[in-house]
């Protein structure tokens, strides 16, 4: 179960991240130093289809839980400091489609050290719905289809680190 649940704020993290052209300037909400506060995990047993509830809180500050970085390049890196995998920082890259609130991950590196072998280019991408984002808090969920063999929903409650 926690391995599970690294692997997932993993791919949230590193899909957070992102360089799409380097030449460009992007200046949005989402570009800054973030960490996760807290995680939300919605998951239905196949067997039985009961659904259960999973939340976790993290230490929010530099060095400490998950750290995700949005660069205005639109590059970006995610650190698990606390998570006792063995490769603990991401490159990624990412896209903010503020008009459609989502942010779109690629992070191939991460899917990479996880599974030991290239998936395919859309299993290295991860679409998340912003559901609330502000100075200094922002809010995203999507519905994991990576990491495990069942789909199951994911929310992250992110604080800007300043």
């Amino acid at each position: 179960m926690k391995t599970r649940l690294i692997i997932a704020i993993g791919l949230f993290l590193c899909a957070f991240f992102a360089s799409c052209r380097k030449d460009v300037v992007y200046d949005t909400a989402v570009v800054g130093h973030w960490g996760c506060e807290q995680y939300v995990s919605c998951r239905t047993n196949d067997s039985t289809g009961i659904v259960s509830w999973d939340t976790s809180h993290y230490v929010v500050g530099e060095g400490h839980g998950y750290e995700l970085f949005f660069y205005n390049d639109r590059s970006g890196k995610l650190f698990l400091n606390d998570s006792p995998a063995f490769i603990k920082k991401f490159s990624c890259k990412y896209v903010y489609d503020e008009g459609n609130r989502k942010i779109v991950i690629e992070a191939p590196g991460f899917l990479y050290a996880i599974y030991e072998s290239v998936l395919a280019l859309d299993e290295n991408r991860a679409e998340f719905d912003v559901e609330d984002i502000n100075d200094s808090t922002m809010t995203v969920s999507w519905t994991n289809s990576i990491s495990e063999p069942s789909p199951f929903f994911e929310r992250f409650f992110l604080k800007k680190i300043d």
